[in-house]
């Protein structure tokens, strides 16, 4: 598997339930190499600044990297929404902030699977060979990937979702839960699909897809 980052601090961008789900991945992480170490949360929501979420602090928003991030740190972004997430990969990239990326130790995966920088798998998830994902894709646990699937960057796949073989998602497309796309079928960027629909054709960019088939919510 290609992708792996070294074990080091992490900054979490974005205290949320994602935010949340992320600290599983770090508990199993953090158990095979004690230095895998979250610093804390950075969220720009009002008021979050000094909390803290199962335990960890809440350090400020996204500035902190700015005025007072160590020069080791890493990031990782827990922000669900594929829009948001670019908009602030963009601003920590400008800073030149490393990427964490993330893949709990039960995921199955290949040395034929090649995982984007940024991105965070969760557990018991299933890479076959010859998948590529690119950066900053989030992976919920128990998704399974065959063969020869594209994943475009800022995808995000909820929990239980199928991917057939050549399947290709392309940028910011969001899968719901139990969704599924037979093999050979692009979904497109910013696509939509709802939760247990399956895809049995190709869905342009920008809709929002429901349904067994799975259809446009305005073609319904």
């Amino acid at each position: 598997m290609r992708g792996e980052s070294r074990p080091g601090p992490v900054v979490l961008i974005g205290a949320g339930d994602l935010g949340r789900d992320a600290l599983s991945v770090h508990h199993a992480l953090h158990a095979e190499d004690p230095r895998w170490e979250v610093v804390g949360f950075l969220d720009d929501g009002p008021g979050r600044a000094g909390t803290t979420v199962l335990g960890v602090p809440v350090l400020g928003g996204t500035d902190w990297l700015e005025r007072r991030a160590p020069a080791d740190v890493q990031a990782l972004l827990t922000v669900g929404a594929p829009a948001a997430r670019r908009t602030l990969a963009a601003r920590v990239d400008a800073l030149g902030v490393p990427w964490a990326t993330w893949v709990h130790p039960t995921v199955v995966v290949t040395p034929w699977v090649e995982i984007g920088e940024g991105s965070l798998v969760m557990a018991r998830s299933t890479f076959t060979v010859e998948v590529r994902l690119g950066r900053h894709v989030v992976v919920n646990p128990g998704c399974t990937v065959a063969h020869d699937v594209r994943i475009g960057e800022f995808c995000y796949l909820s929990p239980g979702v199928d991917l057939a073989g050549r399947v290709v998602l392309e940028p910011e497309a969001y899968l719901g839960t139990g969704a599924v796309v037979i093999p050979g079928r692009t979904v497109g960027q910013g696509a939509v699909i709802g939760a247990g629909a399956v895809v049995v054709r190709d869905i342009p960019a920008g809709v929002t897809a429901v349904g067994v088939p799975a259809r446009s919510r305005e073609a319904r």
